[in-house]
C-alpha cells in the first residue's frame, strides 16, 4: 500500500508540474502568468521559512528583512557598478548568512519567545536603516530598476514568460534542497529537537547550533528570492520588501499549508497568494487591507478545524485508507 501511494504521490507531481511548465503556452494574459509566478514567489519563501519555523519550531518574524537584503544588495550591485544578479545574488546570500548568525546565535542560546522577540526587532532595525540611508536605498520612494534591453544575464527580458520559469525553477530548487535536508543528519536533529528539546541534548545533540545553522540556510534562500523577485518586478521600497506585513504573510502561508511538512507551505502559497490577488483584483489596490484580513481568516478557520494545516486532510484519507486496509486483512 506504502509503494501505491508514493507511485500515485509522483505521479500526480509530476502532472502538476507538467501542467505548470506548459500554462504559459495557453494563457495569453500577462496578469495571470504574473499573479501565477507570484505563487512560486511564496511559496519558495513559505519553504524556507518552514526550515526554521516547521521543522525546528522557532518562528520567525523577520524573514522579509533577509529577502529585502537580497534584494537591495542585488539592485544596488546593478545600479551603481552593473553587476549581474547572477554574481550579486551570492553577496545577498552571503550577508543574509552573516546577519542570520549575529541575529541567531546569542537568541538560540535561550529558549522560550527570544528568537520571535529577537527577529521583530531585528526587521525593524533593517526597514529603518533603508528608510534612513535613503542616498543609497531611495529612502521611502524605492529604487526603480532602468530597462536596458533583453539580457538573461541581467534578469530582464521584454515578457514576463522567462520570470515565470525562472520562479517556477527557483521553486523546485529550493523544494528539492529542503527535502534533502528534511532527510539528512541535520533534518532529523531538527525534528528531535522540536520533538523534545531536553531529551535530544541529553542524546548529544547541540540544540542552538542546529537551529542556528537551519535559520542561516533559511536566510540564504531568503536572499536568493529576494533577488529574482527584485529583478521581475524592476521596483523595490522598504514597505514592500521588508515589512513586517510580508513576514506575518509567509508564516501564515506555511502555516494555513502545514508546517513541518514539505508540500504544506506549497499548498498554502496554492490557495492563499490566488484568493488574495482575486480579493485585490475585486475590491481594488485601494483596499489592500481586505487580502490581509482574508488570509487572516483563512489561518484562524484552519487552525480551528485543522491545526496542523491543509495538508492534513490529505494525510487524514490516506491514513483512512490504511486503516480500512488494515481491518479488511483481519
Amino acid at each position: 500500500m506504502r509503494n501505491i501511494n508514493i507511485l500515485l504521490k509522483n505521479k500526480l507531481l509530476s502532472i502538476g508540474a507538467l501542467i505548470l511548465l506548459v500554462f504559459p503556452l495557453f494563457i495569453e494574459s500577462r496578469y495571470i502568468i504574473h499573479a501565477t509566478m507570484m505563487v512560486f514567489i511564496f511559496a519558495s519563501m513559505a519553504v524556507a521559512w518552514n526550515i526554521i519555523g516547521g521543522y525546528g519550531a522557532q518562528i520567525s518574524w523577520g524573514h522579509a528583512s533577509f529577502f529585502a537584503i537580497g534584494a537591495y544588495a542585488s539592485f544596488l550591485m546593478f545600479l551603481k557598478l552593473n553587476v549581474s544578479p547572477l554574481i550579486s545574488i551570492f553577496l545577498g546570500m552571503v550577508l543574509s548568512v552573516i546577519l542570520a548568525i549575529i541575529v541567531g546565535y546569542p537568541s538560540f542560546r535561550l529558549r522560550g519567545v527570544y528568537f520571535s522577540l529577537a527577529t521583530i526587532a531585528f526587521a525593524e532595525i533593517v526597514k529603518l536603516l533603508l528608510l534612513y540611508f535613503q542616498e543609497f536605498t531611495g529612502g521611502a520612494n524605492g529604487l526603480m530598476l532602468p530597462f536596458k534591453g533583453q539580457n538573461p544575464l541581467n534578469l530582464q527580458f521584454n515578457s514576463v514568460v522567462p520570470y515565470y520559469y525562472i520562479s517556477f525553477l527557483l521553486m523546485g530548487i529550493i523544494i528539492f534542497l529542503t527535502w534533502k535536508l528534511e532527510n539528512s543528519r541535520l533534518g532529523y536533529f531538527l525534528k528531535a529537537i522540536k520533538e523534545d528539546e531536553d531529551a535530544a541534548e541529553s542524546l548529544g545533540i547541540k540544540a542552538y547550533q542546529v537551529k542556528l545553522i537551519a535559520f542561516i540556510i533559511s536566510a540564504a534562500m531568503m536572499a536568493a528570492i529576494g533577488t529574482i523577485y527584485a529583478f521581475n518586478i524592476a521596483y523595490i521600497d522598504p514597505v514592500g520588501v521588508a515589512h513586517l506585513d510580508l513576514s506575518i504573510k509567509i508564516g501564515a502561508i506555511a502555516i494555513v499549508g502545514g508546517v513541518g511538512t514539505l508540500w504544506g507551505p506549497v499548498i498554502g502559497a496554492f490557495i492563499i497568494v490566488p484568493l488574495t490577488e482575486i480579493t485585490n483584483a475585486l475590491l481594488g489596490s485601494t483596499r489592500g487591507g481586505a487580502s490581509t484580513a482574508l488570509y487572516g481568516l483563512v489561518l484562524m478557520v484552519v487552525i480551528i478545524f485543522q491545526p496542523k494545516g491543509v495538508i492534513e486532510f490529505f494525510n487524514g484519507k490516506r491514513k483512512k485508507t490504511k486503516n480500512n486496509s488494515v481491518k479488511a486483512s483481519i
